[in-house]
C-alpha cells in the first residue's frame, strides 16, 4: 500500500490538516499573545501520547519516539512558529488580542472573513507537520518544536535552550511559504534606529504648507526591495535639500523597518512650493508605483522650523543613505544577497528617528552595509541603537534538501526549486545554537500573508502533508 492510500484520498489529507489548523486557530495568537495558542498545542501532543514542556518564553518542545526499529536513526526535528503578524481591515471591528481569526474555506482556497489575515504563517506548516505525525507515519526519533515571536526578529528562537537541539542531525522547518521549494538559507536582519535631538528656532514670517507623496507601492523589505519602487522619504528629502529657502518644520515618512515607504510629507514654510520638479521625480517610478499623488495644501503657521544646519545635515543623511540591493548572492542567480531599507524617517518626542532594515547572509556584507551608515549618520550627529539575528548562507548541496528533493520528485514528478530567501528564517538563529546541524524549510503555499487577503490553496495540501509523511518514512543517514 502506497503513502498516499495509507493517508487516504487527497480530499480526506486536505480536510485532515484543516481541522487540524482550526484546532490551531481557536485563540487569538499575535506575537506576544500566544499563551493560549501554546496550550493548544501542549493539548494536542498530549493527545499524541507525547510529554510536552514549555519554557519560559512559551516555546513548546515534544519528543516523539522511533517507530519499533528505527531507533538507531538520527533524530530529526520538526520546527515552526505558533505567533502570526494580524493584520485587521479597518472599520472591522476585528480585536486582534480577543478575536480568533475566522476560518473559511471559499473558491478552492483557505482564507478569512477579510476583516483580519488568516496566520496561515506559521500555523498551517504546523497544523500539516501534526497532522501527518497524528496518522501515525513510521519515522525515526523525532521532536517536535514550536516557538513564539517569530514574526517580531525570530525573539522564540534565540530563547530556545540549545539543549532542544542536541543530539539532532537535522531539522526541517515549515516555515516556507512556497509549496515546490526547499529553502537553504536565508537573510539576517539588523534593525538600525539613528536618533538625533532636534534643533529648532522660532519661526518666521512666511507661509506653512504641506507637501506629500502618497499611493506607493510600498512592499515587504526583503521579498520585494530588488523590485525598483520608489522611496518617497529619499525623494522627498531630495526635493526640500535643493530647496534651502523653504524651512522644513516637520517630516514624516514610512511605517516600519522591514516595510518599503509607500508615502512622506513634510511642513515647511515659505513662498507657496512649486511641485514641477518633484513631479518630475516621479514619472521614472510610474511601472512600479501607479498610484502616486503629489499633495500641496496649506497650514497653520508653526511655532518652530528646524534651524538650518539641523535641516541640512538631516537631509544630507536621508539622500545619502543606500537604500535597494546592495549584492545578489553568488551562489544562488536571482537572489538578493544583502540590501537596506529605509524604511522610517520622523519625529520621535523631542528627537528625529531615522530607521533602516539591514538584510544580508553572509556576514561580511552586513558589516560592510553598517559601516557605511555608520560614517554617514554619526557624521550628522545620530546616535544608533541596534538589534537583529544572524544570517544562515546557503547551501546548493544540502542533504537534508536533496532527500527532500527525492521524496518529491517520486510522488509529483518534479523536482524541488532548491534555493534560499532574502527573509529571516529561524534557522539562522538555531545554527549557532547547534552549528552541526542540517537545516532546511519548506512550507505550504501561502499568498498574500500578513494580509487581510491572506490565502492557502486547498489543492496543494495533500502534495505538502505528503512530502512530510515521505521524510519521515526516510531512512536518514
Amino acid at each position: 500500500m502506497t503513502l498516499s492510500e495509507r493517508l487516504g484520498s487527497r480530499a480526506d489529507i486536505t480536510a485532515g490538516v484543516i481541522t487540524t489548523f482550526r484546532t490551531l486557530s481557536r485563540h487569538p495568537h499575535p506575537s506576544h499573545h500566544e499563551e493560549a495558542v501554546g496550550e493548544d498545542y501542549m493539548e494536542f501532543l498530549r493527545g499524541l501520547g507525547l510529554s510536552p514542556i514549555r519554557d519560559e518564553a512559551g516555546n513548546v518542545m515534544a519528543d516523539c519516539p522511533a517507530t519499533p526499529g528505527r531507533e538507531g536513526e538520527p533524530l530529526l526535528i520538526l520546527q515552526g512558529h505558533m505567533d502570526m503578524v494580524c493584520a485587521v481591515a479597518p472599520g472591522s471591528g476585528f480585536d486582534p488580542l480577543t478575536d480568533p481569526v475566522t476560518v473559511l474555506e471559499q473558491d478552492g482556497y483557505l482564507c478569512t472573513d477579510r476583516r483580519s489575515s488568516l496566520g496561515a504563517d506559521n500555523n498551517l506548516g504546523n497544523a500539516a507537520a501534526l497532522w501527518v505525525v497524528s496518522r501515525g507515519v513510521s519515522h525515526g526519533p523525532l521532536r517536535l518544536i514550536f516557538t513564539v515571536g517569530e514574526e517580531m526578529g525570530l525573539e522564540g528562537a534565540k530563547v530556545v535552550d540549545s539543549a532542544w537541539l542536541a543530539g539532532a542531525a537535522y531539522l526541517l522547518n515549515t516555515d516556507g511559504f512556497h509549496l515546490g521549494r526547499a529553502i537553504v538559507g536565508s537573510a539576517g536582519g539588523r534593525r538600525e534606529c539613528w536618533t538625533r535631538t532636534l534643533d529648532t528656532c522660532p519661526t518666521r514670517s512666511g507661509e506653512a504648507w504641506r507637501i506629500s507623496i502618497t499611493g506607493g507601492t510600498g512592499g515587504h523589505s526583503g521579498d520585494d526591495i530588488h523590485l525598483g519602487r520608489i522611496n518617497p522619504i529619499q525623494v522627498m528629502a531630495a526635493y526640500l535639500k535643493d530647496r534651502p529657502t523653504l524651512a522644513v518644520a516637520d517630516f514624516t515618512g514610512g511605517s516600519a523597518f522591514n516595510a518599503i515607504p509607500a508615502t512622506a510629507e513634510a511642513v515647511v514654510v515659505g513662498r507657496k512650493p512649486d511641485l514641477g520638479a518633484l513631479e518630475e521625480a516621479l514619472l521614472p517610478y510610474q511601472s512600479t508605483d501607479p498610484n502616486l499623488k503629489l499633495d500641496l495644501s496649506p497650514v497653520d503657521r508653526p511655532e518652530t522650523v528646524w534651524t538650518e544646519n539641523f535641516c541640512r545635515e538631516v537631509l544630507d543623511l536621508l539622500t545619502a543613505l543606500h537604500h535597494g540591493v546592495y549584492t545578489m548572492d553568488p551562489q544562488f542567480p536571482g537572489v538578493v544577497g544583502a540590501s537596506v531599507n529605509l524604511g522610517v524617517a520622523q519625529r520621535e518626542s523631542d528627537c528625529f528617528a531615522v530607521r533602516l532594515f539591514l538584510r544580508a547572509a553572509r556576514e561580511e556584507d552586513e558589516r560592510a552595509m553598517a559601516a557605511d551608515n555608520r560614517a554617514l549618520a554619526e557624521g550628522a550627529g545620530f546616535s544608533l541603537t541596534v538589534t537583529g539575528y544572524p544570517g544562515w548562507p546557503g547551501d546548493k548541496n544540502n542533504p537534508l534538501a536533496q532527500v527532500l528533493d527525492r521524496v518529491y520528485r517520486a510522488q509529483t514528478g518534479w523536482g524541488l526549486e532548491i534555493n534560499m530567501v532574502h527573509v529571516g528564517l529561524e534557522p539562522s538563529v538555531f545554527r549557532a545554537k547547534a552549528p552541526g546541524l542540517v537545516m532546511a524549510s519548506t512550507g505550504p503555499d501561502i499568498m498574500d500573508a500578513h494580509s487581510v487577503d491572506e490565502r492557502a490553496p486547498l489543492a496543494g495540501l495533500p502534495d505538502y502533508a505528503l512530502l512530510l509523511a515521505g521524510l519521515l518514512e526516510e531512512t536518514l543517514s
